[in-house]
């Protein structure tokens, strides 16, 4: 029997967005019927808790913490309905955005317990994983975005390759939004390490890249594990997906 996890690249879920690629993502994982389902961070956009633009009144007129809260929901909802009853493994490990949410509670200890989202945000049964740790499944470890020695994450063009220099064995990451394959044989290793950057999942441009070349790679990624620590991966485009499920 087959193993496997649909990875869900970072999904910049904010008010006022169109959510079709939830219903999308819900028959995908219908049809595709998986184990596990991997939100690989950074699910939320936490607009409301953002540091950047705490002091630029303009921009963060009208963003409400509630309003981040109720899309989150919504989007789960609608994921929840696609899907039907067919039953699988949620996990979300949480991206620099979701960690936005501790950084203010730093700033605002008083708020303490009051900006839990992952009941609030219908992510109820979801596994958590903070912020800088890892889900591992059969030698395999996600995680938001591998960080290197700095304490910065790893980014630039050579992100894949750099992350085979920091984990101990295969990882599958997320954060540049950009799709990459690497692979290595170490001394002393059995096989292959291999790194996966698995894209995004959404369909606008937020505005801090507005005018830019993003080179984002957009849709689903899905693993199948034949062996510890090894993956085969199938891509779907956002394309496709609108194609079929639109």
């Amino acid at each position: 029997m087959s193993d496997l996890t649909i990875v869900v690249g970072d999904t910049h879920i904010g008010p006022g967005q169109n959510l079709r690629r939830a219903d999308w993502l819900g028959r995908y994982i219908k049809d595709i019927k998986p184990n596990r389902v991997v939100y690989i961070g950074d699910h939320n956009t936490f607009d409301s808790l953002s540091a950047w633009d705490k002091d630029k009144r303009k921009k963060m007129e009208g963003r409400r913490f509630q309003k981040d809260l109720d899309t989150l929901k919504k989007f789960t909802n609608k994921v929840n309905a696609a899907a039907g009853r067919y039953e699988y493994e949620s996990i979300l490990t949480e991206g620099n955005h979701e960690y936005r949410v501790d950084r203010y509670i730093d700033y605002h200890p008083e708020l303490d317990g009051q900006l839990e989202y992952v009941v609030r945000g219908g992510l109820e049964g979801f596994k958590i994983i903070p912020y800088m740790s890892f889900y591992k499944h059969k030698g395999i470890s996600f995680t938001h975005v591998p960080i290197m020695e700095n304490g910065r994450p790893v980014s630039g063009k050579y992100a894949t390759a750099r992350s085979l220099d920091i984990c101990a064995g295969s990882v599958v990451f997320g954060h540049t939004h950009k799709l990459d394959y690497r692979a290595v044989h170490k001394h002393g290793q059995a096989h292959l390490q291999e790194a996966l950057n698995v894209g995004c999942y959404f369909e606008h441009v937020d505005e801090y890249a507005l005018g830019s070349m993003t080179s984002y790679w957009r849709g689903l990624v899905t693993l199948e594990h034949y062996q510890h620590g090894r993956f085969k991966f199938d891509c779907t485009p956002m394309g496709m997906l609108k194609k079929e499920y639109a």
